[in-house]
């Protein structure tokens, strides 16, 4: 569950730009349908991924994607998936100007090529132990999170019934043309982050009831924790929305030395999230960390990627992610066909997990 939400949190949803344009700018009405749907597709599609891992034990997280979409769709988002990360990783550096451009008043490339020099350094040092300061931080940025959007709305109670005034007479960039769509393309955006990770992670599962408990209450846990936000920020949303960094607005109204504090808080969940997206590109082309090779790609990659950071952080999040979530969609929608065909299985005595790909030992 744990290492579900440390996963999951990047600079997208630690800023508040995640439920500001998928949530908050749909009104209160807007946000709830948008946050039901979430919350229906998170629990399903992470339970369901958990349990059929723990079963696989697969030794390639990357052949969960042909398992659910067969060869030739499944080997398209095994490749698509890693571009799209490293792309992700742009916007972490993107993300990481903005913060110490709007905090400190300092250019936004001292942040992109801070962040950047500190995730290729660690990238050509190896990712051992990477995943313990994740799982650190993480727990540390959703609490963070629910203190300031619960003080968002404690500050400013009013402001959510004045926000359906206020929301028609603001321009707020949207993930999607409504509420519903954008309930939809969320959890998807997450879900291609999501599905080769807990390829991996169902691994560790000892049973079923463990797989489906973790997904379950990992996902619930995120999206309450986004609703939150998202009505955190919509209680101030003449004040954050042409904000790159609305999180931090909550945080300055409340005293200013928070803001300072969430700051470096922001910045370690970024990295935490920056070098694992870079990784993943790398380790898709190059599986040995350290290798020659894998240091001159990790040097390309960073470069190109400080090109595309100089989108701005708001216009990047509002072009990539809906992009994703679209995408996604074709993965959902393979994963429920499998889940009918392998109902189908059952009954008639197959095994639904005897597949020809390379696994681990079966579970004791």
């Amino acid at each position: 569950m744990g290492a579900m939400i440390a996963y999951l949190i990047g600079s997208g949803f630690a800023t508040g730009q995640e439920s500001m344009q998928y949530f908050s700018s749909y009104g209160a009405a807007g946000a709830a349908g948008a946050l039901v749907i979430t919350l229906a597709f998170y629990v399903y599609f992470c339970t369901v991924v958990l349990r059929d891992a723990s079963n696989l034990r697969l030794k390639s997280a990357n052949d969960i994607f042909t398992y659910y979409c067969g060869k030739y769709i499944g080997g398209f988002f095994g490749v698509a998936t890693p571009a799209f990360l490293y792309a992700m990783y742009a916007v972490m550096l993107s993300g990481a100007g903005a913060v110490l451009n709007q905090q400190l008043g300092w250019n936004n490339q001292v942040g992109i090529f801070a962040m950047a020099i500190a995730a290729l350094l660690t990238v050509m040092l190896g990712l051992d132990g990477l995943v313990a300061v994740v799982s650190k931080v993480g727990p540390i940025i959703v609490a963070l999170a629910l203190i300031v959007g619960t003080a968002g709305i404690i500050m400013k109670p009013q402001g959510i019934a004045e926000s359906a005034e206020t929301l028609p007479n603001i321009e707020v960039l949207q993930a999607a043309p409504n509420w519903a769509i954008s309930g939809f393309i969320f959890p998807a955006l997450g879900l291609l982050m999501l599905v080769p990770f807990l390829a991996g992670l169902g691994r560790k599962a000892q049973n079923d009831t463990e797989a489906k408990v973790s997904g379950f209450v990992g996902a619930a846990t995120f999206v309450a924790v986004t609703g939150v936000v998202a009505y955190g920020l919509l209680a101030n949303i003449g004040d954050v929305y042409d904000k790159q960094i609305p999180m931090l607005e909550v945080a300055q109204q409340m005293f200013a030395g928070s803001a300072i504090i969430f700051t470096f808080i922001l910045l370690a969940g970024i990295y935490t999230t920056a070098v694992p997206l870079l990784w993943v590109a790398i380790n898709r082309i190059e599986r040995q960390d350290r290798s020659k090779k894998a240091k001159i790609l990790a040097v390309i990659g960073t470069t190109v990627a400080l090109l595309l950071a100089q989108i701005p952080f708001a216009s990047f999040v509002n072009i990539l992610y809906p992009i994703g979530g679209y995408v996604t969609q074709i993965l959902l929608i393979c994963i429920v066909v499998r889940q009918i065909r392998n109902h189908r299985d059952r009954k008639r005595g197959l095994d639904v997990y005897d597949v020809p790909f390379e696994r681990l030992d079966a579970k004791a």
